[in-house]
């Protein structure tokens, strides 16, 4: 689709810019100066003279002319009145056609003979008056040659013909009452007609147009374009930012070509730093030369797709830079005329500026205005046929223009060139962790208001779109879109240093405002969780682990993951809490005793690392710990138990101990006495038994060696060896110096 520019007023940098009729108001006066001129009347209340004609028109681009051959027959349908014996005969002395203004070199003859031609100006024609070789009356006809020049008229001049090497363009006329037309395009041109109807063939490599019976000659016309491009000039021009032009002038104007070169060549760089976008052409951008009225009403027209441009010959600066910013400014970049209309005259006038022939400013409107139209309702009108058109074109480009200078000012140029780079790159206005997500579809006017919003910072957008762009039932859908834009910001404020996931900035971009609202109040409650767990956290001297984050900041189509996470955080930091009172708390004896061998402090020290490394055991390790002191009363007691059983069995073999050890000291005291007893002289047992026999008897059988003393056990052998009849006693040898050991 082409992308037009408005034909300016003239090239004053002071002056605004607005569309002119160029096309349609040359074609309405050429409707009126087809109207056939009426021939002069002879003695005749009416016009009885009928003239039939056959144009041929010849473009002759060598001498810069359309020559125009003319055959006229003339005949007098008058007829005679005979009143009262009187014939009363009507005849012509001549006749007269309208011809184009423009008309010179004009010749007319009859059978060979100069034929006096005169002509008169008209309104927007001339009136070519013929004088015949003899008057002509009833019945009586005359050829008529009639020749002239359309001579082409030079660029930027207030003729519409166009003659050159390259290039022509006329409109040719029918004449006469009725007639046929015939027109000649020479070989290498390619031609194209528009207007009335005419068959195109091929005659000799020539272009021939025509048209036969033409009878409504008033209404008749034929507008003929032709190009030949080999002829045009191939000035190319690559420049260091990677731009690659190729201007294609008219030979003959070199001031245009002249012009736009040099223009350009300072120009893009400049325009290209304004924008902050790199250049959108990987091949030739090609910028043709365009006869004024072919644009139909416009000043250049960017065609988009083709990479090419048409700008007018008339030369207008502003134009030329606002066609090139179209290189950007298309359906590629944002889908809406308006915005590329605006924002191509908002750059242009600013790379002029900056290159030194500024002063471009939009013209005064207001969208009270009684041809302003909603800018989203603003679309290209094919052509300008009428004022009604033209004034809504140019309150179109200057709402536009005006609108996109406002926003411009409002978030500065450095946030602005933000705005257009993240459009290209088909960036979220909703930013959230990391690089911008891309998002399909359009870049509309919706999207654009969102970067402004976001991306630019922009404190003015919302009301402006509401004051020139929107409908009121688009305003209304502006409410909804506040409402949720205050949600979303009080969430991101909420979320400080937690950037809002795609999960809710995804319907936000969609302009899917009551999903969006939905996940922002589903976000919140995690928020809520999260400063929970943070405050838990912050009271036990331990930081919270990063896994939240980063579930709630990767969060896509659903806050499931992220909400599992708060849940074990929350397990694992009331775990931590719960075990750091139990540390904390006064031991009694037993738990003491039952902690024996333990750290408690070192374990939930461990498990406070854990916690903040979000490691998956970190509930239970601060589990283990209140475990271990909640049982350590359990352990303390048994552990008493098993000391004061312990304690019971070793005071009871020491008591045990202790009786053995009495018993063997009196036995080893009865074992001294019964020795000292013997050994005393006269000491005798009972009657009639054996001296000492009663402490033999009451043993048992002989002590046992290991368990008497050296001493004792010597003392006792002692005894035992000086009692007569004892056999074990009498086996017995001791020393001499044993006896008499006894205690």
């Amino acid at each position: 689709m082409a992308t037009g520019g408005p034909k300016p007023a003239g090239g004053s940098a002071a002056s605004s810019r607005h569309v002119r009729l160029v096309l349609v108001a040359a074609v309405l006066a050429l409707a009126g100066a087809l109207a056939p001129a009426r021939a002069p009347i002879a003695r005749a209340a009416s016009d009885g003279l009928q003239l039939t004609t056959a144009a041929t028109y010849t473009i002759a681009p060598s001498r810069h002319v359309v020559r125009v051959a003319l055959d006229i027959t003339a005949r007098n349908n008058k007829p005679n009145v005979t009143a009262g014996g009187i014939v009363t005969k009507y005849f012509y002395e001549g006749g007269r056609v309208a011809v184009q203004s423009e008309a010179t070199n004009i010749r007319a003859t009859s059978g060979g003979a100069r034929l006096t031609a005169t002509t008169k100006p008209a309104d927007g024609y001339d009136v070519l008056e013929i004088r015949f070789r003899s008057s002509l009356f009833f019945h009586d006809s005359a050829r008529i040659h009639v020749t002239f020049d359309l001579p082409g008229g030079a660029p930027r001049s207030k003729s519409d013909i166009r003659v050159g090497s390259a290039f022509a363009t006329f409109v040719a006329w029918a004449f006469g009452d009725s007639g046929s037309v015939r027109v000649v395009v020479p070989a290498g041109f390619e031609a194209e007609s528009r207007g009335s109807d005419a068959t195109k063939s091929k005659s000799g490599g020539a272009t021939v147009f025509r048209a036969a019976g033409i009878t409504d000659i008033g209404n008749w016309y034929l507008v003929v374009n032709a190009d030949r491009k080999s002829a045009l000039t191939n000035d190319r021009i690559d420049l260091s930012g990677g731009e690659h032009i190729v201007i294609h002038a008219w030979p003959e104007d070199g001031t245009w070509r002249k012009q736009v070169s040099e223009l350009l060549t300072s120009g893009l760089p400049e325009l290209e730093e304004q924008t902050g976008l790199h250049w959108p052409v990987t091949g030739d951008l090609s910028i043709f030369e365009v006869h004024t009225p072919l644009l139909e009403g416009y000043a250049g027209v960017f065609l988009q797709g083709q990479d090419k441009i048409e700008i007018s010959e008339d030369l207008d600066d502003l134009t030329i830079i606002h066609e090139a910013s179209h290189a950007w400014f298309n359906g590629d970049l944002f889908e809406g005329r308006w915005i590329n209309e605006g924002m191509a005259d908002t750059f242009a006038a600013k790379t002029l500026d900056g290159i030194g022939m500024g002063g471009w400013a939009p013209g005064r409107v207001s969208p009270t205005d009684k041809a302003a139209v909603r800018l989203v309702d603003w679309v290209h009108p094919g052509r300008i046929t009428d004022e009604t058109t033209d004034a809504r074109e140019q309150y179109g480009y200057d709402a536009s223009w005006t609108v996109m200078t406002t926003l411009l000012v409002d978030v500065g140029s450095l946030q602005m060139r933000h705005v257009l780079t993240a459009a290209q790159d088909h960036q979220i206005a909703y930013v959230g962790i990391g690089a911008p997500e891309t998002v399909g579809g359009p870049n509309d006017w919706r999207r654009l208001l969102d970067l402004l919003d976001e991306v630019g910072g922009s404190h003015v957008a919302d009301d402006v779109f509401r004051r020139w762009v929107v409908t009121d039932a688009q305003a209304e859908t502006l409410d909804a879109r506040a409402a949720a834009r205050s949600t979303y910001t009080a969430l991101v404020r909420a979320g400080a240093d937690w950037r809002a996931p795609f999960y809710v900035r995804g319907p936000m971009s969609d302009w899917d405002f009551p999903t969006a609202t939905t996940r922002i109040a589903e976000a919140n409650a995690l928020l809520a969780r999260r400063d929970a767990i943070a405050a838990t956290a912050a009271q036990l001297g331990v930081t919270p682990p990063a896994d939240l984050r980063t579930a709630y900041q990767a969060a896509g189509d659903s806050l499931d993951q992220a909400n599992q996470t708060a849940a074990s955080e929350e397990a694992a930091v009331r775990s931590l809490a719960i075990a750091t009172e139990a540390v904390a708390e006064p031991r009694a004896p037993l738990v003491n005793l039952g902690l024996l061998g333990t750290t408690p402090e070192t374990a939930l020290a461990d498990a406070r690392t854990a916690f903040s490394a979000g490691l998956a055991g970190a509930e239970a390790r601060a589990a283990a710990v209140t475990a271990l002191i909640d049982g350590a009363v359990d352990v303390g007691r048994g552990r008493l138990i098993a000391a004061i059983a312990i304690l019971v069995v070793a005071i009871v073999l020491l008591v045990i101990a202790i009786v053995l050890v009495r018993r063997r000291g009196n036995r080893r005291r009865e074992i001294a006495l019964a020795a000292a007893t013997a050994a005393a002289p006269g000491s005798a047992g009972p009657a009639g038994e054996p001296p000492y026999a009663t402490l033999a008897d009451q043993s048992s059988g002989p002590p046992d060696p290991a368990s008497i003393e050296p001493e004792a056990a010597g003392a006792a052998a002692g005894a035992a060896s000086a009692a007569p009849g004892d056999t074990t006693a009498s086996d017995a040898t001791e020393p001499p110096s044993a006896r008499g050991d006894a205690p």
